[in-house]
């Protein structure tokens, strides 16, 4: 009887055992391997997300995607010295499109960057600007390419793909640029990331443009396709280097979804000059006041009356501008580096466009 009772006994023991009697967990009985990291994402989808036409039945929803690499080096509190710049923008527009009315206010346009050592924040203050207002780039000085905040969320951009973003599609070639070399007395403290942000937005090489910078400093203005940029402020800054980390982390806020916006305000559109004569003839699709405009282009458009900008909107969209007195117009439109989309031609407004002017195949031999 005793030996029958050792006998259950130790059989429990090694059963207790067996099983995990210490409370640990049991070691898993098979090995699953880890799933292989996402592939990069598209070019076409950096800088022509889906959404931006109007053949899509709606928006996708806005979202921050990670950016190539984590910027941790900049993710402490610790204080860094910048300087913060402020440039104040203007289109200047070819003189085919018209002669403009420098007495018709146009909305601010302006760059405000924050830059130190290594890291540049840009972004882009005003509604005079051919993309969402408050929109913003971060570069990093070890990393070629950039990071774009804009209406559509938040994206990783390649070397050059800036240009394809503030064009709205792929540009024409190399935009022209120009930068002012700072002062030898200016030529110190950081800056120079300034050149590296003019070549990502034009697509040139960084080392091309980065020779007008000299030693450091600000350049005092540069120009961008036909976008001219004064220097109106420096000054020298401290802030937590998180404030200037160029990853997604801690994207802006308040940016709006746009593909189309109007330049001007009611006020501004009633002082455009119309051509003399008769007013012409309202064509039968025309709405009952303004401008419709639909851009068949392949990227976004900047809409002219009279060489005045009025507005733009993207490929594939359609925009009304309301304001403008009834008559004729000479109407045109620019890419958003400043290359002819559309050559300026006799309007007849209240009207609805098509950009570039679409021809009926039987009328095309």
């Amino acid at each position: 009887m005793i030996r029958a009772a050792r006998a259950a006994f130790v059989f429990g023991f090694g059963l207790a055992v067996a099983c995990g009697g210490d409370d640990r967990p049991a070691l898993p009985t098979e090995v699953r391997e880890i799933p292989p990291a996402p592939p990069p994402v598209p070019p076409e989808k950096v800088y022509a997300p889906m959404g931006s036409r109007s053949d899509s039945p709606e928006d996708p929803p806005v979202r921050v995607v990670a950016a190539f690499q984590s910027d941790r080096a900049y993710a402490s509190d610790e204080m860094v010295e910048a300087r913060r710049l402020v440039y104040r923008v203007r289109l200047r527009v070819p003189a085919s499109l018209g002669e403009g009315n420098d007495a018709v206010a146009r909305p601010a346009a302006e760059l405000h960057i924050d830059v130190s050592t290594d890291r540049l924040r840009a972004r882009f203050v005003g509604a005079g600007w051919p993309v969402p207002e408050g929109s913003e780039i971060r570069i990093r000085r070890d990393e070629l390419g950039a990071y774009v905040f804009d209406g559509d969320g938040g994206r990783p951009l390649g070397p050059g793909q800036m240009a394809h973003w503030f064009e709205g599609g792929r540009p024409r070639g190399t935009p022209g640029w120009r930068i002012q070399m700072p002062p030898t007395r200016e030529q110190r403290g950081p800056g120079d990331l300034i050149c590296r942000l003019v070549a990502e937005w034009t697509g040139e090489g960084p080392s091309t443009v980065a020779r007008r910078c000299g030693e450091g400093g600000s350049t005092p203005s540069f120009r961008v396709g036909l976008w001219r940029a004064n220097r109106t402020a420096d000054v020298g800054i401290r802030v937590p280097r998180s404030a200037l980390r160029a990853d997604h982390e801690e994207p802006p806020v308040g940016i709006e979804r746009q593909h189309h916006r109007p330049l001007l305000t009611d006020s501004s559109m009633s002082q455009l000059r119309r051509n003399r004569g008769t007013r012409g003839e309202t064509a039968e699709d025309a709405p009952e006041s303004g401008l419709t405009v639909v851009n068949r282009g392949s990227t976004r458009m900047i809409v002219t009356l009279q060489g005045t900008p009025i507005g733009w909107l993207d490929a594939g969209r359609e925009a009304h501008f309301e304001g403008m007195e009834p008559g004729v117009y000479g109407l045109g439109a620019l890419r958003p580096f400043g290359r002819l989309a559309a050559g300026k031609r006799a309007f007849v407004i209240p009207g609805r466009s098509e950009l570039p002017r679409w021809i009926p195949p039987s009328a095309r031999e």
